[in-house]
């Protein structure tokens, strides 16, 4: 696991610094050892909570699978965000409801070298099954204010996926062709981070069986061994030094 996470190529670029105030911005990474398509380039929040509980909750499935939803009620786990005003009228509620929807990622980014644009593909950057279950836009009938124009958007349904830890990335776009040299990133720097003291960055990475680069899993198996075979070493000490012995009767509790 630990050769694995190695044999990954990663660059990350922070732009949220340099791009503070400007609407359109650029960064660059420099990339001396070829990464071999295909290539996934990432956006990554840091200080960004989407783990916490009120957050977690703040949608509706009914809507989001493309069913008609006319009931207040149903709307409970979106607030504070369920219709305009509060209002009860269907025509009122926020297509969709819910704090994950109002708050989604909106930067957008353009891979270049000095002569060309890179193609980014976004077909295949969410998972088959949100695709194909949890994600279908309402019926022609159904009536609200549009927050996300479509629901079956693969970043939206990307982002809808909620990260389990306070810094996360996200994956933007799978890149078909191997890379190596200087790059530009053009940057339309819509979202604004400076509310929760967070910070944006770009990722570029090639992955390995076990996923991207993360040499955790690998040293936790190590040290859980060790440990695990220090303990064998001292028990079988103690068996060859006091052993216990077996079928004896005094050790059981209704014999003490």
């Amino acid at each position: 696991m630990i050769n694995a996470s190695n044999s990954v190529i990663e660059h990350t670029a922070r732009y949220d610094d340099t791009c503070d105030g400007k609407l359109n911005c650029t960064a660059t990474i420099k990339i001396p050892k070829t990464m071999q398509a295909p290539v996934y380039f990432y956006y990554r929040l840091e200080n960004f909570y989407q783990n916490h509980r009120s957050y977690v909750k703040s949608r509706n499935d009914n809507q989001l699978r493309g069913e008609k939803v006319t009931s207040y009620q149903e709307l409970q786990d979106c607030e504070p965000f369920k219709s305009l005003d509060d209002k009860r009228d269907p025509e009122f509620f926020y297509l969709p409801c819910g704090l994950i929807a109002r708050s989604m990622f909106n930067d957008t980014f353009v891979l270049r070298t000095e002569d060309d644009i890179v193609p980014l593909r976004k077909n295949g950057i969410a998972w088959t099954s949100d695709k194909e279950k949890k994600f279908k836009n309402p019926p022609a009938s159904a009536v609200g204010i549009r927050i996300i124009p479509d629901f079956e958007d693969e970043d939206f349904i990307v982002w809808m996926r909620t990260a389990g830890l306070p810094d996360f990335k996200k994956l933007y776009r799978i890149i078909d062709q191997d890379l190596q040299g200087n790059y530009t990133i053009d940057i339309q720097n819509n979202y604004d981070v400076s509310s929760f003291s967070g910070k944006k960055y770009i990722v570029i990475s090639t992955t390995s069986w076990i996923g991207g680069k993360n040499p955790f899993l690998g040293y936790a198996y190590i040290i859980v061994g060790i440990i695990c075979f220090v303990q064998g070493i001292v028990f079988l000490v103690k068996h060859k030094v006091s052993p216990r012995k077996l079928g004896d009767t005094k050790y059981l509790e209704w014999n003490k």
